[in-house]
């Protein structure tokens, strides 16, 4: 398998602080290494900001232009992009390079323990990382990532958000009346990954093949994108904003299975690992490293 391993060591735009120094981490450890010893090819791009510091919205949209390019390039090479990132707003970059490269159409699994789907008007805090799901609607800052991103809107009925259960009141009223599917955190831990989102992935699968025109033993694109937050804090002490009643890590591979079985990957986003919080055990790490490992693992009956 062809792989590019994207390292974004930013945390809201700010360079090698907080989970900006997760990717550093997982290229420490050994993480192209570990994937090659699989046998895959593996090459790493290191993304950096063109711009100093500003303000934190045109800092990551500076970083996201940056991902977009890197992206871009690895698709066109017949490349899947893996990128390990601090915030959850590259997703901007990552689907914006995808449209780049004609992997616009591709459905967007997200994983989190938060929705991110605030807007300024629906913000309690202000924190422009909770809004990264919101953005790639179009529902916060379009005029921004319009500018300086020149991407079209995702749509909402090719998302499926799961493993939320902390939100803004406001937020989450937004995210359940929206078009997104959702599966909160609540039904996936307690009624496991089989039952709780297999029914939701496959109504995806299937209006997306619908969409594309593909026949029904096709495997649509996505793109997986895992905040490491979505695990519940003993599986993942080592993050920004850690939740109580989250999946387990086994529960979190069983999960990257299910959309694997009914999807064709062509990136995953790998988020919000904080090496500072991390145990002394490295939990946190080595999840990270196991989502890696496990999106690449090759699917028998599977191109």
């Amino acid at each position: 398998m062809d792989l590019t391993l994207v390292a974004v060591p930013y945390d809201l735009g700010r360079e090698d602080v907080g989970s900006g120094r997760g990717p550093g981490a997982y290229l420490k450890a050994g993480a192209a290494e570990l994937l090659r010893a699989r046998g895959h090819d593996v090459d790493v791009v290191m993304v950096r900001r063109e711009a100093p510091f500003g303000d934190e919205l045109a800092a990551v949209l500076d970083v996201d232009r940056g991902v977009a390019a890197a992206v871009d390039a690895a698709r066109r090479r017949g490349s899947i992009t893996l990128v390990a990132a601090g915030n959850c707003n590259v997703t901007l970059g990552v689907r914006a390079g995808l449209q780049r490269a004609g992997d616009g159409d591709a459905a967007l699994v997200w994983l989190d323990a938060h929705g991110d789907f605030n807007t300024p008007a629906t913000t309690e805090t202000g924190y422009l990382d909770g809004m990264p799901l919101a953005m790639l609607c179009g529902r916060a800052h379009r005029d921004a990532v319009d500018e300086q991103l020149a991407m079209e809107m995702l749509d909402e009925a090719a998302a499926l958000h799961a493993g939320g259960r902390d939100f803004d009141r406001r937020e989450r009223e937004s995210l359940l009346a929206s078009a997104v599917r959702v599966v909160e955190g609540a039904e996936l831990r307690d009624r496991g990954p089989a039952e709780a989102l297999a029914p939701a992935l496959d109504t995806l699968a299937g209006a997306r093949r619908a969409t594309l025109g593909l026949d029904a033993d096709e495997a649509p694109p996505a793109h997986l994108h895992v905040d490491l937050d979505v695990l519940d804090p003993t599986a993942a002490p080592g993050v920004t904003f850690p939740t109580p009643g989250g999946p387990s890590a086994g529960q979190l591979l069983q999960v990257i299975d299910l959309v694997r079985e009914r999807f064709a990957l062509v990136a995953v986003t790998v988020t919000s690992f904080t090496p500072d919080r991390d145990d002394e055990a490295g939990t946190t790490l080595a999840a990270g490293l196991a989502v890696l490992q496990r999106v690449t693992t090759e699917l028998v009956g599977r191109p």
